[in-house]
């Protein structure tokens, strides 16, 4: 008998409608300051979600959409996992919150994955495993969402002018056809863990008076220790060092050339950063993707967000064979190769932006 596999059906996304441009930064920090972030990483605009709008509300939004354009009854979902690290609580899981949200049935398993920007390869492995080992025999419903701005401080300098929020849902359903998820390359260097840290933000270093005292750099830049923190010269080295690396282990594991792809996703961290892991990895302009100049780089959502885009601007067509490769925050990165089936949902009508009315 032939062992099913996790195979993509449709992907819908949404985006909090406010937006943050380059005029009102310009006012916050300084024109050449945003001017030259814009120059090297490609961001002009970036989606920014309400203080009351959460990762949970964006999720919700994509999933209801993705349920309703597609005619998904809820009884019919067997698992929901919700992969972000800017969940609504400690506990419980927020994939029981959208679970009850979402009004799926007793029978349908949830869980959180706790993941940034690396998140929707490592949960597509997750996915692909409970099905191709029998526990789920049904769909899976896959949801990336995070809010990292809520998490910025908001004069922060080097963050703020590159971050968005947002939420992506993905359908996973079983198949025994050439389609499906066909292989990983996961891995880890947590010895850099400290490059992407929000330092007071658990058991380790609970909140007190003095966490929350603002730090001032030499720049100006303004964080908190309750406020995300990035080495981004470490994180940019780790990035053109290990992802190009990954991706040829990926390549020889999956007995594929880099020709052979139609295209690879990254996570949308920065122009210049795909720029040289694209190159790095042999990989020519006809099979690049970008969606990060009118959103920003939105974490976990971020690749997934690239995909959507790419199924709903019509870049992918059936059979279609692409590889989405994600790395950050952990330090963490993952690359899944992905078929597309022969049938592919239209999603170009798409609505995108987040109403609480979904």
């Amino acid at each position: 008998m032939t062992t099913p596999r996790a195979t993509i059906t449709a992907m819908q996304y949404c985006l909090p409608p406010r937006v943050l441009g380059q005029e009102e930064l310009a006012a916050r920090f300084g024109e050449k300051q945003v001017a030259d972030i814009a120059k090297l990483s490609g961001i002009t605009e970036r989606r920014i979600a309400e203080p009351d709008v959460t990762s949970v509300d964006l999720a919700e939004c994509a999933a209801r959409r993705l349920m309703a354009a597609h005619a998904i009854e809820p009884d019919t979902i067997e698992m929901i996992i919700f992969a972000s690290q800017t969940g609504d609580y400690q506990l419980p899981a927020s994939a029981c919150v959208l679970h009850g949200r979402l009004g799926l049935p007793k029978t349908c398993g949830a869980f959180d994955i706790g993941l940034g920007c690396s998140a929707f390869p490592y949960a597509l492995s997750v996915a692909n495993g409970l099905i191709a080992s029998g526990t789920v025999k049904g769909r899976v419903l896959l949801i990336n969402a995070d809010t990292l701005t809520h998490i910025i401080h908001p004069q922060d300098r080097g963050l703020v002018p590159l971050h968005g929020d947002g939420a992506v849902a993905a359908l996973l359903e079983p198949t025994t056809g050439e389609d499906g998820l066909l292989g990983f390359e996961l891995g880890s260097d947590g010895s850099g863990a400290e490059h992407l840290v929000v330092p007071a933000s658990g058991a380790r270093r609970p909140r007190t008076a003095e966490t929350s005292r603002e730090i001032v750099d030499t720049s100006g830049s303004v964080t908190t220790d309750e406020h995300l923190h990035m080495n981004g010269p470490a994180v940019f080295q780790f990035s053109i060092r290990e992802v190009p690396a990954a991706l040829k282990r990926a390549f020889e594991k999956w007995q594929i050339a880099p020709a052979e792809l139609d295209l690879l996703v990254l996570h949308q961290a920065n122009r210049m950063m795909l720029d040289l892991i694209y190159k790095k990895a042999g990989i020519g302009p006809e099979q690049q993707f970008f969606f990060m100049e009118k959103v920003g780089n939105m974490s976990g959502a971020s690749s997934p967000m690239a995909l959507a885009e790419a199924w709903r601007s019509g870049r992918l067509k059936p059979g279609t064979l692409i590889a989405v490769a994600a790395f950050g925050v952990g330090l963490s990165w993952g690359a899944a190769l992905i078929r597309l089936p022969d049938s592919l949902a239209d999603c170009s009508a798409a609505p995108v932006d987040y109403s609480p009315e979904d």
